[in-house]
């Protein structure tokens, strides 16, 4: 049964909206035949024709045809039901159905968007459309009416027109206002609401029955109908468009009952025709004036939400600029102190090689010397990691193998959790080669470690796994088709709130107190690994644990180790017929001393420069003579490396140049390429280091 029906009804969200307009058109249709049988022609007949254009307004426009076939159905069958089923009133449907288009033509025409009295301007084009529509529809009606029954054709198209346009300004609204209703501006428990609109209601019963018919008061004051209005102004000021449209419908139910019951109205009238033309008039003026103030009231207070939207928007805005403001000044700083640390530590690390070169060295001082250089590597990686957060270090991918760089880098790791904490690590026995910059999965794995640190106040087991896994061309996932190396971080600790985890890797977010996390952890992390071509999946559950998986695309280069070629370090190890000559351009003293100390112990003839001003300046004294030049890239004096390097290949395009910097290669902007271990020496860097970048540039396919 249930699969016939869906067979039947079209999964449209405007069914059950249709099923609902379709009830209220054919009961309020036949409400008012009804009336009219047991009470003449002063029943109201105007309710179905507000509903009618309800529901073109609410209802998908292509549904046009389907409704005045639904319209024109139930209402021929609420006449037939009822008796009334002859020409006139197939000729009145005809009217109705030229005035409904006409009104609709107009209202799309005029009005770019689906109407729903959200604004004043809305109200007043309703107004006027409605107006023009019902009064050009009079003139036929009129004609019916006198052909019908010899009713005047004047008196019967205004008392068309003038229940037409009430039937639209009061049903109309309310009804597209339940459709789609608006924020309600009362506030409270909903007992008091229901007792402050059964408060309104009982006052518009009382004083309709008193106002309508004239009562006195006090004395010579008497009873008027105006005053209902200011029930009706407080069920518009509590209860927005949707209490206007109520307490004026309740009014005219009121109105429209005594004279129903052949009682005079204090409106004024000679019969009871005219009075319910006066009755009307009234009841639409009231409802025009009433709904154009509620709306101008919603219009506000939708203004006021909006505002405070945009200013919170604003705010929050503005505190991101600042943050991001002071992240940029912090990252420049970081810049600059990286720089020229990694220019002290280059010096360290020479100094270190150098001292391993003295003989008989006390065991005990090659333990401290260990120590040492161990904490200058540290400070190295440390000054590199600035460099990634300020944007001054671009990504060094080689490849490498994941579970030896685990391996390596958990012995650090156990240094940052606590003994409360276990750390587990446990490696796949086939090698996993990845091609990835080792220090920025380094920070990935330092990043998850320690968040998984924190979920864990109270002690627990943190567990590093690593692992291979395939993505085939058929499952829709996140990273491309293709096999991967897992790093797989789980922790047995608080777990992160569903609510949480979405934004997990936005910039900035953190749950940590203020001053325990910057926010900033994950959305690098993220960023990494994304940079890699990978991505990081997150599984938690709150009171069990987070696991967090790091996938990176396993490549099919060959592993290289990390030296250099033994043909090519035999090739030129120092032992020359004739000592080559290598010109430093380095404006660091300390640095400069020490490369060539370095370079003149390996064999090597050497010259040098304080800047690169310098070094133009007595090229001419080179010529000939250097077969190497070894430039720092940020210079002092108007002239960098890197314009350095352009100006001697321009002069000697065969020229060996070997470029060292403590910032990334791509931070002085130059068509020069700069590849680590190629060409470019980052700082800081061990002799060894230094020693093979330029033996491959002398010997190796790198001299270009």
């Amino acid at each position: 049964m249930k699969l016939a029906l869906k067979g039947l009804l079209p999964p449209n969200p405007a069914t059950a909206t249709s099923l609902r307009l379709a009830v209220a058109y054919f009961a309020s249709h036949a409400l008012a035949l009804t009336l009219i049988r047991l009470s003449g022609p002063l029943a109201p007949a105007w309710p179905p024709i507000g509903i009618a254009l309800a529901a073109l307004i609410i209802l998908p426009r292509d549904h046009r045809p389907i409704i005045y076939v639904g319209l024109a159905v139930l209402d021929m069958l609420s006449n037939s039901l009822q008796g009334f089923l002859t020409l006139p009133a197939l000729a009145y449907l005809i009217v109705s159905f030229f005035e409904l288009y006409i009104a609709d033509r107009l209202l799309q025409r005029f009005l770019n968007a689906p109407l729903r009295f959200a604004r004043v301007t809305d109200v007043i084009l309703f107004t006027t459309v409605i107006t023009v529509a019902s009064a050009i529809s009079a003139i036929p009606s009129g004609l019916i009416s006198r052909i019908a029954d010899g009713t005047d054709m004047l008196s019967a198209g205004i008392v068309w027109c003038i229940g037409d346009m009430l039937g639209y300004i009061l049903v109309t609204p309310l009804a597209v206002l339940l459709a789609f209703p608006p924020e309600k501006p009362h506030r409270g428990p909903r007992i008091v609401r229901l007792a402050e609109a059964s408060l309104i209601g009982l006052v518009l019963l009382v004083g309709g029955l008193w106002a309508f018919q004239g009562r006195t008061l006090v004395g010579p004051l008497d009873a008027h109908p105006y005053m209902l209005t200011v029930p009706i102004l407080w069920a518009t000021l509590r209860f927005g468009q949707l209490g206007t449209l109520w307490s004026v419908l309740g009014a005219g139910v009121v109105g429209v009952s005594l004279l129903m019951a052949d009682m005079p109205l204090s409106l004024g009238g000679e019969n009871n025709a005219q009075a319910l033309i006066l009755l009307q008039v009234f009841l639409g003026v009231v409802a025009v004036s009433s709904l154009v103030l509620a709306t101008a009231l919603r219009a506000q207070q939708d203004a006021t939400v909006a505002n405070a939207q945009m200013i919170a928007a604003l705010t929050e805005s503005e505190q991101r600029l600042r943050q991001s403001q002071k992240m940029e000044a912090i990252g420049q700083l970081a810049g600059g102190v990286a720089h020229d640390f990694n220019n002290v530590l280059a010096a360290i690390l020479m100094q270190l090689g150098e001292i391993r070169l003295v003989r008989d060295l006390p065991r005990l001082a090659a333990e401290l010397l260990s120590d040492v250089e161990n904490a200058a590597q540290r400070a190295a990686r440390l000054t590199r990691q600035l460099l990634v957060f300020s944007r001054q270090q671009a990504m060094q991918s080689r490849v490498l193998e994941l579970n030896q760089l685990v391996r390596n880098y958990a012995r650090l790791l156990r240094r940052v959790v606590p003994t409360t904490h276990e750390l587990s690590v446990s490696l796949n026995p086939a090698p996993l080669v990845v091609a990835a910059d080792a220090g920025m999965i380094e920070q990935v794995l330092l990043n998850l470690v320690l968040n998984a640190r924190d979920a864990q106040r109270d002690g627990g087991t943190i567990s590093i796994i690593t692992s291979p896994r395939s993505v085939p061309a058929s499952v829709a996932s996140d990273v491309i088709p293709g096999d991967y190396a897992v790093i797989t971080v789980s922790d047995t600790g608080i777990g992160i709130p569903k609510a949480n985890v979405p934004r997990l890797f936005e910039p900035f977010f953190t749950t940590k107190p203020p001053g325990q996390g910057t926010g900033l952890g994950l959305a690098t992390a993220y960023g990494i690994v994304q940079q890699h071509g990978g991505t990081i999946r997150v599984d938690s559950r709150e009171g069990v644990g987070t696991t967090m998986e790091v996938w990176l695309p396993i490549t099919q280069a060959p592993l290289i180790e990390d030296t250099v070629p033994s043909e090519v370090i035999d090739a030129d190890s120092g032992e020359h017929a004739t000592p080559l000559t290598i010109l430093v351009v380095e404006d660091e003293p300390t640095v400069r001393r020490l490369m060539a100390r370095v370079l003149e112990r390996d064999g090597f003839r050497v010259r040098m420069a304080a800047s690169g001003r310098e070094a133009l300046d007595h090229w001419s004294d080179y010529v000939g003579v250097v077969d190497l030049v070894l430039t720092d890239v940020v210079m002092p004096g108007g002239v960098s490396g890197t314009q350095l390097g352009r100006e001697l290949r321009n002069r000697h395009p065969e020229l060996p140049i070997v470029y060292t910097s403590g910032y990334d290669p791509d931070y002085d902007p130059s068509d020069v390429t700069m590849v680590p271990g190629e060409n470019f020496v980052p700082k800081p860097a061990t002799a060894e280091q230094l020693l093979a970048v330029i033996r491959r540039q002398l010997v190796g396919p790198g001299r270009t």
